[in-house]
């Protein structure tokens, strides 16, 4: 994402500290830390590839990460010892081959990729998607974020900007409790968020990556495929939870 940015920098808040929390007071902020922790990591994860990202995951602290994450969050996010072993890279796999398993999976091919990471594809009508991104452009807008628009791949509605979102309100959230400021409507906009957008679709790429890694031809690394899946499996599951957690926590 080169061109298209969204800039935490103009939200209006009354100073520069917004973004820096204070130490954790009790057990509720520390699993709200782990939330937003998760969000921002698996926001991460799904940006292209570098030398940095092989080698975070390839050494295991991607995984590390997210299971000592995935212990504090205020509910249980069931992680399996197949899909914990499947959260690392193999010490042998070189940086271009996940660079073209990334690219063929969620960048290129004829009309879209096999598995694009970006909600409006996933919804059915032409007036659909557009509803999509005005409702997403409005959500920014609310909370002081402004969205330049660049190239076609820099979209609103691309997966790793709602994660993005859903981590800064959150972030909001903490840093309101720690300033003795009420925190719920921070909250209720992080559920309505999750239920007009991301839980409508996690699941949606979630099937489309399992259709894909039982599809698989020869000459894909079966390696990164897994890797991908399991961790879009993850993200679903993560989302759905933390959407049903806000539901039970909340009321309008």
């Amino acid at each position: 994402m080169n061109t298209t940015e969204i800039d935490v920098n103009a939200a209006g808040h009354d100073d520069l500290g917004v973004f820096y929390s204070q130490p954790h007071a009790d057990e509720k902020q520390v699993a709200l830390s782990a939330r937003i922790d998760m969000y921002a990591l698996l926001a991460d994860i799904f940006r292209y590839p570098d030398p940095m990202t092989l080698l975070y995951v390839r050494k295991g602290e991607f995984k590390n990460n997210l299971l000592s994450m995935a212990k504090k969050l205020p509910y249980n996010l069931t992680i399996s010892a197949q899909e914990s072993a499947d959260l690392a890279f193999a010490e042998n796999l070189k940086e271009d081959e996940v660079e073209v398993e990334f690219i063929r999976l969620f960048e290129a091919g004829p009309g879209h990729p096999p598995c694009p990471l970006v909600e409006g594809v996933h919804t059915d009508k032409e007036e659909g998607r557009k509803s999509v991104f005005k409702d997403l452009i409005l959500f920014y807008n609310h909370f002081g974020l402004s969205y330049a628009e660049g190239s076609s791949e820099d979209r609103a509605d691309h997966l790793i900007y709602e994660l993005e979102f859903l981590h800064y309100l959150s972030f909001l959230e903490l840093t309101a409790i720690q300033k003795g400021r009420d925190g719920n409507p921070l909250r209720r906009a992080q559920r309505d968020f999750l239920e007009r957008h991301l839980s409508k679709w996690t699941g949606v790429i979630s099937n489309r990556m399992k259709e894909i890694e039982a599809g698989l031809k020869e000459g894909v690394n079966r390696d990164v495929i897994r890797f991908y899946r399991n961790a879009i499996v993850l993200l679903d599951r993560f989302v759905q939870s933390d959407y049903e957690y806000l539901k039970a926590s909340t009321s309008n």
